[in-house]
């Protein structure tokens, strides 16, 4: 349960209501779209790149795009978020008093483009268990830098991946996200390059990890990368580095346009699972925009102190009407939720039945 009694600080009174509203419809549109698509014994598992979180300026959350962000949090189980600021001031608000103490989280030190990768996780649902870093690649296996095939200069990830080991029920597994390089977006560019490189590079480590594991312990190791890779499509090669490396994903997830154009996939979520009982379940994209932060609520906004005051252009003059709506639509509105959708899945954790079958059979549960 989100916390939302920091709703009483918003004014003036006639927005409070306005946002009261919009805070009921996004509920609704969760309780549909997540909760009655899925079991509640399973793993809600999401990502998210909320853009520039904690960026001050311009990115400076208001009251009313945290509780949207924390109502959004609060209907999964564990949620991957990219864009994390250095400054931790708005995502430590965000946790405390907005999600409270059902949630604790984990993150990164600031790398590339100053930014953390950090994990929040609903602590009756999923327990770290203690296992975590920044993936470096080892000597031999670096990235090459783009256009020098043959040269010596290698490179590590330009937002350093981070690996953290989870339990959900009777499921474990080793969760990594990403950040991968963006770069020139020209699909003969070197930039488009180091992007796929990237790709594989995390891939293939993990999946090298999982071999590498089950021949030290004998234990089956179950992998889930996600996060924001900057995948061009599901047919590109940046998807193709993915899927080559043993990864699969779902329908809902892999054919799923992130980007809020509908154009781009940016964001996926893949698995590499060693036990044959795991099961995934529902999944798809949260579009963030269809209950608040609507296009047709751009009129109210455009009346709002934080659109209307603004100065607009060198003279310091405040944006007309039709401007301050553009500006709700084109900026304001990515500037307080974010410019990705958040793409989520099911994981069915309760393995009880399949290990009494196996014992009812008189067969070990985990050979099944």
């Amino acid at each position: 349960m989100s916390f939302i009694s920091s709703i009483r600080y918003i004014k003036p009174d006639d927005h409070r209501v306005f946002v009261a509203e919009r805070l009921k419809a996004l509920k609704e549109q969760l309780d549909q779209d997540i909760k009655a698509q899925t079991d509640e014994e399973s793993l809600r598992l999401a990502t998210w790149n909320i853009m520039h979180f904690s960026d001050g300026g311009a990115y400076d959350r208001t009251t009313e795009s945290l509780l949207y962000i924390a109502e959004i949090i609060d209907h999964f189980d564990l949620v991957a978020i990219q864009e994390v600021n250095h400054d931790l001031r708005k995502f430590e608000l965000l946790m405390q008093r907005y999600l409270g103490g059902d949630w604790d989280y984990i993150l990164t030190d600031a790398s590339g483009n100053r930014e953390r990768l950090a994990y929040a996780y609903r602590k009756s649902k999923v327990r770290f268990l203690r296992e975590a870093g920044e993936i470096v690649l080892p000597e031999g296996q670096e990235i090459v830098a783009p256009g020098q095939e043959n040269a010596t200069r290698k490179l590590q990830f330009a937002r350093t991946p981070f690996a953290v080991t989870f339990q959900a029920g009777w499921f474990r597994f080793k969760l990594c996200t990403v950040h991968i390089y963006y770069g020139k977006s020209a699909d003969n560019s070197p930039e488009m390059d180091l992007r796929r490189s990237e790709i594989e590079k995390i891939a293939v480590y993990l999946a090298n990890v999982q071999k590498a594991e089950k021949r030290s312990s004998g234990t089956d190791a179950n992998m889930i990368l996600l996060g924001d890779f900057n995948i061009v499509s599901p047919e590109h090669r940046t998807m193709k580095a993915l899927l080559d490396a043993g990864f699969i994903t779902t329908e809902g997830i892999r054919d799923a346009a992130t980007s809020l154009s509908g154009k781009h996939h940016y964001d996926q979520i893949v698995f590499k699972l060693a036990e044959k009982r795991v099961k995934l379940g529902a999944s798809g994209v949260l579009n963030i925009f269809k209950s608040v932060y609507r296009s047709e609520d751009a009129a109210h906004y455009a009346t709002t102190a934080e659109i209307k005051t603004v100065s607009h252009g060198r003279d310091g003059a405040a944006r007309a009407q039709d401007k301050a709506m553009d500006y709700f639509r084109n900026y304001y509105r990515k500037h307080q939720l974010s410019d990705h959708n958040l793409l989520w899945c099911e994981i069915k954790t309760d393995f009880s039945g399949h290990y009494l079958d196996a014992i009812a059979a008189g067969k070990d549960p985990r050979a099944m």
